[in-house]
């Protein structure tokens, strides 16, 4: 084998090495997941993956009963797979399995731009683009679908394109089913570019329009025998169950208000600067040059299947990215334009650079003297090696949530998830507040009558509903009701700690509330009004945000009814004495002669 394609494999070799290995020394610090224990995306990540491990239904809910996945189970279940086959804590399998994804990830890119565009040292550069090791660690759905799932769904919808063979649309038809049990957003995306070749084609095809679909329903019909079913083991639920009904706004909470120009009008300019003037870091400033040369290059070369390609995939590139210019004046809706520009307007950017790349090979002549080429390829490659490994190093060291990282679980939440995992089954319901309900599932993948609204991430599912009955069932003055509720829900325990009003409210010494973080709430209708009066539960209506972590100018408000503190008992019985009654203490935490936390068994007959 010539040194020319040997040296750009022995390098991909030892970036893999080194990668893997900058990577592992760096999480080995980590005890806990670098991550908000309240709220933090990883942490109701591993309650997922905690939910596979203990037998739970990965197409279900991990934290609701009755529920759709909200985060997505293709990684959820690669990794508790990963950590049952090598008997691995669930927090410390999520961290080792992300070296395992730096591995299959390099390789998937390499062979992408292998297939691109035949040479071995563009596919080389193309990884390091794509895959630097400052992506990682990754330890979530989202990163998992951006890094592995986006680079398999180019490569056979280029396959398809380019080779027009049934078992490529097969694969295509594969991937794409899997999309939509691995991000509900790159799906979205992937239909939208799917939509975009298939008018393109009849377009380009449109004097010849008989001929063009007897020569290619075949392998679309390929594609959706294999994609079909598997799109309906997400599917199923959603259409023939819930009927596609979404009782509460899932499209407005936790991002920016694309129902407003003026938010639009800002996502457009920040992202056309974010990938065309990207000059914040020496891998962003190389990005962007190449971005601009791959533009130039595509003018200046021959048309060829590859330019093509580009051209149809940066359309539905954009049309996917900014479709809510459309969708949100017609249907009030959008397609969560941060992610859809994470997946596709990014693989974009990378195509093109990589196409740059390919341009200057062939401006400079570089296949004509080796050692030109080796020169040149080689400086890209240690400059963007060294580049992406001190931005990882960097995070390690430097990074807020890394620190955290750092550092244990406190000890009572370490006692509690024992508790859990050894006494109670994975479909036990526990009620508590919503924030404390979060990290229950986190540490234990058992399930939760309220919780978080973003990170439940359903849309079917009657969240308001659900806090008012929480709400009833905590400070409701019919027990009766309370215990029809605790029947219809299936709650078997109820888990109070010494954080219990603090993740509800912040109240001074003079029983102010100085700030609000995440209480039960509801909208502010007539209803909803006469239902939380009806069992005397008290509340104060507020022009609002819903999710905690999401509170700014261009985020919406909604009207809605806050779960008032004046409903608390008192500090250690918040709820109204007449559930003690039904109540079991079964585990404890206490410290220094001070319980701090108590998980009671409900006992009803």
């Amino acid at each position: 084998m010539k040194l020319d394609y040997r040296l750009p494999l022995l390098l991909l070799a030892i970036y893999i090495i080194l990668g893997a290995f900058i990577q592992y020394s760096g999480i080995s610090d980590f005890k806990s997941l670098p991550s908000p224990l309240y709220g933090g995306d990883y942490y109701y990540q591993m309650g997922e993956i905690w939910h596979i491990r203990d037998g739970g239904n990965p197409l279900d809910s991990s934290s609701m009963l009755g529920g759709v996945p909200g985060y997505l189970p293709v990684y959820g279940y690669l990794c508790a797979k990963f950590c049952d086959l090598f008997n691995l804590d669930t927090m410390k399998g999520m961290l080792y399995f992300s070296i395992v994804l730096f591995v299959v990830a390099s390789v998937i890119w390499f062979c992408l731009f292998r297939v691109l565009f035949k040479d071995d040292w563009i596919a080389l550069i193309g990884v390091i683009l794509a895959n630097g090791i400052n992506v990682y660690p990754i330890l979530k759905y989202t990163n998992f679908t951006h890094q592995v799932m986006i680079p398999l769904f180019i490569l056979f919808l280029y396959l398809s394109f380019k080779e027009r063979r049934s078992i490529y649309y097969a694969l295509l038809g594969l991937i794409y089913g899997l999309l939509t049990l691995s991000h509900m957003i790159a799906f979205v995306g992937a239909t939208l570019i799917i939509a975009t070749f298939v008018i393109y084609e009849i377009y380009k095809n449109k004097n010849n329009i008989l001929e063009y679909l007897k020569e290619n329903i075949k392998n679309w019909v390929v594609f959706g025998i294999v994609a079909f079913p598997v799109l309906m083991l997400y599917w199923y639920k959603p259409i023939f169950v819930y009927h596609l009904h979404r009782p509460y706004d899932r499209f407005h909470m936790d991002i920016m208000d694309f129902g407003r120009l003026d938010v639009q009008i800002k996502f457009l300019f920040n992202t056309i600067k974010s990938y065309l003037f990207n000059f914040s870091s020496i891998g962003g400033a190389i990005t962007t040059l190449l971005l601009w040369i791959g533009i130039y290059g595509y003018f200046k070369l021959e048309k060829n299947d590859l330019k093509e390609f580009l051209k149809v995939f940066a359309i539905g590139s954009l049309i996917s990215t900014f479709s809510y210019f459309i969708t949100e004046p017609l249907f009030h809706i959008n397609f969560i334009p941060n992610y859809m520009s994470y997946f596709y307007l990014w693989a974009t950017t990378i195509l093109f650079a990589t196409f740059g790349l390919n341009y200057l090979k062939i401006n400079l002549q570089l296949t004509e003297t080796l050692n030109k080429k080796i020169a040149v390829f080689g400086i890209v490659f240690v400059i963007l090696f060294a580049n992406s490994a001190y931005a990882f190093i960097n995070y390690i060291e430097n990074d807020k949530w890394a620190n955290v990282g750092k550092e244990p679980m406190p000890e009572m939440y370490i006692s509690l998830q024992h508790y859990l995992l050894t006494h109670t089954s994975v479909n036990d319901v526990i009620l508590s507040t919503k924030e404390l309900s979060f990290v229950i599932n986190a540490i234990s993948g058992r399930k939760v009558m309220v919780d978080r609204w973003a990170q439940q991430n359903d849309p079917y599912i009657n969240l308001p509903q659900r806090d008012m009955d929480a709400a009833v069932i905590l400070y409701g003055n019919d027990t009766k009701k309370k215990l029809e509720l605790i029947k219809k829900y299936h709650i078997k325990y109820l888990y109070w700690d010494y954080n219990w009003i603090n993740t509800e409210f912040q109240i001074d010494k003079y029983g102010r509330i100085v700030g609000i973080f995440d209480p039960l709430m509801t909208y502010d209708t007539e209803k909803n009004r006469e239902y939380l009066n009806e069992y005397d539960v008290k509340y104060i209506p507020m022009y609002f945000w819903i999710d905690p972590s999401c509170r700014s100018k261009d985020i919406r408000k909604f009207h809605l009814l806050i779960i008032s503190p004046q409903n608390y008992y008192n500090f250690t019985n918040p709820w109204k004495p007449d559930l003690n009654k039904y109540l079991v203490e079964v585990w404890n935490y206490t410290k220094d002669g001070k319980t701090l936390a108590v998980l009671y068994k409900i006992k009803v007959n």
